[in-house]
């Protein structure tokens, strides 16, 4: 359960608005490319708990997507070796990483596990 530790330096807001974009290009279907777009929140910066730390260690996130219950989408550039793109829940202050299935190497792969991808946008 490895953290991706990048070389270059933490992403900016407006780098990971334009990684965002990036990833709403990569989806196919027009429709599901919208319902994502509905769940979009200005993208917040957070530092969330890495839970497999001694220390809780805690690492920057970007809440980039968030639903009306307890759900939402977060980018960072540490986590698990499956990607950037993490589920976690809204409630918990700080953020948890959670567990290595909730990281996705794409933003579609992540909503499409949501609870999001079920609400009626």
């Amino acid at each position: 359960m490895g953290l991706i530790f990048k070389l270059d330096k933490d992403k900016t807001k407006n780098e990971v608005v334009s990684e965002t974009f990036s990833q709403f290009s990569l989806i196919k279907d027009p429709k599901l490319v919208t319902k994502i777009k509905s769940f979009q929140v200005e993208p917040t910066l957070h530092q969330a708990i890495w839970d497999y730390s001694e220390n809780e260690a805690k690492y920057p996130v970007w809440l980039i997507l968030k639903s009306r219950d307890d759900s939402g989408i977060v980018y960072s550039e540490y986590g698990f070796d499956h990607g950037n793109w993490g589920l976690i829940k809204t409630s918990d202050n700080p953020f948890h990483f959670g567990m290595d299935f909730q990281w996705y190497s794409t933003l579609e792969e992540a909503f499409l596990d949501s609870w999001m991808a079920d609400e009626i946008a």
